[in-house]
């Protein structure tokens, strides 16, 4: 029952995260909307801080299954499961009219400088995506589908970077013109 209790608290405290921003959501918000009372909020987590901590983890776990999903895909060649991936993810963001982004994202530009625990957390999750990356390009690189120019460590690298400046990029805009350069270069030149 507390580990179905807690998800559904994470789950709720994501949506509310990526739609308001972390300093933004209080407690009596996630409270209000998960149903619990407020003395049962630090039965379940330490501190706000560890709250935001465990989303974090959260989030990335559940966003790893999709993109796994993707780069795993042996019906396609790697750089077609990398491509289809952000094709996919910029129709999600258009539905969402261009609102939320990576959680992953906002996190680091909102919380990377108020804490070193939110900083060293959102880099952590980072580096388990670039490492799902470099897997899919490197195996691409050998079965010779993906350009061998750089390294694979090196090109997923740079496609998480890009891929994330092109979210934020996004948010602001309202559109998905950085994705879509994103996407073409990415296929034309990177890959």
């Amino acid at each position: 029952m507390k580990k179905e209790t807690v998800e559904n608290i994470l789950e709720i405290g994501t949506n509310l995260i990526l739609k308001n921003g972390y300093h933004s959501v209080g407690l009596n918000k996630i409270l209000k909307e998960a149903n619990i009372p407020k003395g049962s909020f630090y039965y379940y987590f330490k501190s706000k801080e560890d709250f935001g901590l465990q989303v974090i983890r959260y989030y990335s776990k559940k966003s790893l299954t999709i993109l796994k999903n993707y780069l795993e895909d042996d019906t396609k060649s790697h750089k077609d499961r990398i491509i289809s991936f952000f094709e996919d993810m910029k129709k999600v963001y258009e539905a969402k009219d261009f609102k939320e982004g990576c959680l992953l994202g906002n996190c680091s530009t909102e919380l990377s400088d108020f804490s070193e625990s939110f900083s060293n957390s959102v880099a952590n999750e980072l580096s388990i995506w670039q490492v799902n990356f470099e897997n899919c390009i490197q195996e691409g690189q050998i079965m010779g589908n993906i350009k061998a120019d750089e390294s694979a460590k090196t090109v997923s690298d740079f496609i998480l970077t890009m891929w994330e400046g092109a979210l934020l990029r996004m948010k602001s805009s309202k559109n998905v013109d950085s994705i879509k350069t994103f996407i073409l270069y990415l296929d034309k030149y990177i890959l």
